[in-house]
């Protein structure tokens, strides 16, 4: 069974989940979001109390700065130990300054080979594009990796084709508005039921 298939059985089902966020600043939703939620918040919300899974449990180790190498380096106080159900992992940013795709895939992969064999379920997003001129490369690499693992796939890239300034804080994080889009296209792709997320686009 896929991991988006799976999920949509834990999300229908009784059974309490524990979802872990982890990655870089746009995960941990640092500085750019003027205090405002970020989209594991958001998810969060949408999960535990609009869809009444109160005893969900929505953990975000998000640090900022990292990279494919830190998660991996630090993946059992970040993730494991935490025992999830549901892994969604946001790096690439980072990465993409100065890391070949063949490099990323190669830091990367064994992190999901330990997820899984932790018991957890898979989720993989694309960047949002940005100043990195490599983030569109990084994009494609995890759209293939997702499709090769059998992953879910979160694509905020294909999403933010249509941006425009009122979602970044600067010319790489999304601010509180783009932590919005964020969300919807989280809850959308993993299909969480309820209403969209209000945006002021």
């Amino acid at each position: 069974m896929d991991d988006l298939t799976a999920i949509g059985d834990l999300l229908a089902g009784e059974t309490p989940v524990t979802w872990v966020f982890a990655g870089d600043s746009i995960v941990q939703a640092a500085r750019w979001t003027a205090g405002a939620r970020g989209y594991a918040e958001l998810f969060s919300e949408r999960v535990r109390y609009e869809c009444g899974r109160s005893m969900d449990a929505v953990i975000n180790t998000g640090v900022s700065g990292w990279r494919g190498a830190d998660l991996a380096a630090h993946l059992d106080h970040a993730v494991l130990r935490h025992a999830p159900d549901v892994t969604v992992i946001g790096v690439g940013t980072n990465d993409a300054k100065d890391l070949s795709v063949t490099e990323f895939r190669a830091v990367i992969t064994p992190v999901l080979d330990r997820v899984r064999e932790a018991g957890s379920r898979v989720v993989l997003q694309t960047p949002v594009p940005g100043a990195v001129a490599a983030i569109p490369a990084y994009a494609e690499a995890i759209r293939e990796l997702a499709a090769e693992r059998g992953a879910a796939l979160v694509d905020h890239h294909a999403r933010w084709q249509e941006a425009d300034s009122r979602w970044y804080g600067d010319p790489v994080h999304p601010n509180a508005e783009g932590h919005r889009v964020m969300a919807g296209t989280l809850i959308d792709a993993l299909g969480v039921p309820g209403r969209p997320i209000a945006s002021d686009s």
